[in-house]
Parts: structure tokens; C-alpha cells; sequence
């Protein structure tokens, strides 16, 4: 018998939600009142060139990086190397962060999880290099801290190499990132002052590719082993239906790259033959984040949200009743963007967990758009332009 868990104590059970955890910073204020967003890049669109494989003029074609899917962590992860000779490291891909870490071989904490990991030995490799005057550091990322030093090395990634590459090689850590089955985290947020996202770039170059995007697909059987792609200098054709929706950036309350405005989000429920549609928010923001396994948003918003699905959980065998839950629609760059019940309502083998969350970050309206989202929409960033293209991915 498959159980559902839900947080609150009104309903019979107790969901398993998984909270996002981002550095605050104040949002701009005018005379006390907020100032509307910003759009940061060229208002007029520039179409990319969306074909099945991007060439350059020596013929090589862009980097595809198979993602795997963990039922039980709701993660997506791709290889990576680093060092000389090559040491493999199964990394988790983030736009929502910006440091590239790693586990090092000089943990020798429980929290590391030495007998779970693949991890960095920079004894063994003949390419490392010390990067910094500083002997130790801590950084603060989505599920936690992590203490370590920080490296120079090789980084291959499906051949290809980019040297003299900035990382942590982390000995201490927080037991809910130990727990996980990466080895690593690579952060995309593109900033200037990050470097990680640099790295894209560099293998753009070393491939010969004037395209300095990257794009995602995920798929939506978590069960699955192939969990989709991440492509880089480019994006698939083959993996989305109709036309890329291009939507520029807009200033982040909290420092993000890849925040975009959502003009409306509205919930349509059809209970006891009734149909309506309320707006829960207009006029936002949202940090789309491939590293984060749900859909997030301000405390009000969501309660607003659960008040339309409460009344759900009456229905008898609910879960083969889920398409019948509310939609939800997030207005974006003049186009529709939906997900269903079946969508937010995820399965972990006898337990299910609702995609859609409170956020733990009080100072900000902004809402996270993650993987319940993004296995919808096919993904595409572009750090040129500034911009995110969404588009409804082909299923397979």
C-alpha cells in the first residue's frame, strides 16, 4: 500500500518537503517602496540558431553529458574528471549556485561518507595545483556548508580538457550533503566573479563553438537510470516541441543569474463541478534552478495554493485520481507554462511528496522553478544574451 505524507497536521498524513536555502540579500527599496523588476538584457530578441547539432568550422559538434536520475533524492548527475590520470566524479549540474566542490580524500569525517564517494586525491595526480593563499574555506550552498581547500586542476568532460580549472576539494561537510550520491556540485550561475560557469565557456572554445550556451533535458520517470542530457554549446532540436520561448533576465533580490519575471501564476481546480481559477501571484520574480528538486514560493502564495487542493484529499484512492488535482499555470513571456497534479505530486517508491513548497526565504518574493518544473520545459541558457528559452519537452 503506497502512503502519502503530508506536513500538515489537518490531513491524515505528512508530505516530505524539501525547503531551499539561498543567501539573502535585501531587495532594492525606493522611498520604502520595492523597485519594479529590471529587465538586464537587450529588449530586442536575437533568434538562435536551434538546430539538432551545432558546428563549427573545423567540424566538431557540441558536448552532450548523459544525466542519471536517484528515485530517492530526486537528483540529476553527470560525469565529470579531474586530475591526471582522470579521477571520475559524479557531479550534480546547479544554476541556482556558482562554486564548482568536489569530496576530497582528506576527509576522514563520518559526514563524507568515504565508502560512498568517489573522491579527489591530489596526491595522485600529477596536475594539481594549490590555488589561493588560504589553507581552508567555507562556503555556504543550497543544502548546507562545506569546509575544504581550494584546487587547480584538469577538467575533463567528455574528452575534453580544460586546465588550470578552480574547485573545492572538501574534507568536512554537512550530513545532509554527505548523505546524497554525488561526489560534487558544479554551480552555473554565470556572474563574472564566479568561476565554475567559466568552464562551459572554456570547453565552447576548446571545441571550437562560437555558442556559449547550455541546455537541459529532464525526463519525468524518476525511476529511470537516463534521467536526460545536459548539452553543452548549444541545445537539441530533438527535444522540444515548437519554438524556443526566449525571456530576458531581470535583477535578482538575492544575487541570482538566471532569474526571470513571471507576469501571473494562477491555480484552476475543478472540485464537486465546480470550476475556478485564482491568480496567486502577478508581478514576480523566480530563479529557475536545475539543482533543486521542487517548485518554491513565498509563504502566502503557497497557502493560497493549498487552499485550492486541500479539498482533493477527500477524493477516495487518491492517488489514481491525481490528474484530477489543480493545474497550475505560470504566465511567462506571454506564453502558458502548466503543470498538473501527476507533475507536483512526485512518487518515491511507497511515498509521494508535493513539488510545490514554501520557500525558507522570508526577504524575498522570488519563487525557485526546479526540476518539477524543468522536466516539463526543455531549458536553455544563454549567458551572451542573458536569457532563458523554455519550450515543451518531447517525452520519450
Amino acid at each position: 500500500m503506497m502512503k502519502l505524507l503530508v506536513t500538515y497536521a489537518s490531513l491524515q498524513c505528512i508530505f516530505l518537503i524539501e525547503t531551499y536555502h539561498a543567501r539573502h540579500v535585501t531587495a532594492p527599496e525606493e522611498n520604502g517602496i520595492r523597485i519594479p523588476l529590471t529587465r538586464i538584457s537587450p529588449t530586442k530578441e536575437e533568434e538562435v540558431n536551434s538546430t539538432v547539432a551545432f558546428r563549427s568550422s573545423n567540424g566538431l559538434t557540441e558536448i552532450h553529458i548523459p544525466l542519471s536520475s536517484y528515485r530517492s533524492e530526486l537528483g540529476y548527475y553527470g560525469n565529470i574528471s579531474i586530475g591526471t590520470p582522470p579521477q571520475k566524479m559524479k557531479i550534480m549540474f546547479g544554476t541556482g549556485w556558482h562554486h564548482l566542490w568536489v569530496h576530497s580524500s582528506l576527509c576522514n569525517h563520518a559526514e563524507c561518507h568515504p565508502q560512498k564517494h568517489n573522491r579527489y586525491d591530489r596526491f595522485s595526480s600529477k596536475t594539481f595545483q594549490k590555488y589561493g593563499e588560504s589553507a581552508e574555506s567555507i562556503i555556504t550552498g543550497p543544502l548546507g556548508t562545506l569546509i575544504g581547500s581550494w584546487s587547480s586542476d584538469i577538467i575533463t568532460i567528455e574528452g575534453v580538457q580544460v586546465k588550470n580549472q578552480s574547485f573545492l576539494s572538501a574534507y568536512s561537510m554537512e550530513e545532509k550533503i554527505g548523505s546524497r550520491t554525488n561526489d560534487g556540485f558544479m554551480g552555473l550561475n554565470y556572474k563574472p566573479e564566479r568561476d565554475s560557469v567559466n568552464i562551459i565557456s572554456k570547453f565552447c572554445e576548446l571545441k571550437g563553438m562560437n555558442d556559449s550556451t547550455f541546455s537541459f533535458y529532464l525526463t519525468k520517470n524518476v525511476t529511470e537510470m537516463k534521467g536526460g542530457e545536459l548539452m553543452l554549446c548549444g541545445s537539441d532540436r530533438s527535444k522540444y516541441q515548437g519554438k524556443l520561448n526566449y525571456i530576458s533576465e531581470v535583477e535578482s533580490s538575492l544575487g541570482h543569474s538566471w532569474t526571470i519575471p513571471i507576469e501571473k501564476i494562477s491555480v484552476t481546480s475543478d472540485y464537486g463541478g465546480k470550476k475556478s481559477t485564482e491568480i496567486i501571484a502577478a508581478n514576480i520574480a523566480a530563479i529557475v534552478d536545475t539543482g533543486t528538486s521542487s517548485v518554491h514560493g513565498k509563504k502566502d502564495h503557497f497557502n493560497a495554493f493549498f487552499r485550492q487542493l486541500e479539498p482533493f484529499f477527500s477524493i477516495d484512492d487518491f492517488l489514481s485520481n491525481l490528474h484530477r488535482l489543480p493545474n497550475v499555470t505560470f504566465r511567462i513571456g506571454g506564453e502558458d507554462y502548466v503543470i498538473t497534479g501527476p507533475d507536483y505530486m512526485v512518487r518515491l517508491g511507497h511515498t509521494v511528496m508535493l513539488g510545490i513548497t514554501e520557500t525558507d526565504t522570508p526577504f524575498s518574493d522570488e519563487w525557485v522553478l526546479g526540476e518539477v518544473f524543468l522536466r516539463n520545459y526543455y531549458s536553455v541558457f544563454d549567458m551572451e544574451r542573458r536569457r532563458i528559452g523554455l519550450a515543451k519537452s518531447v517525452q520519450t
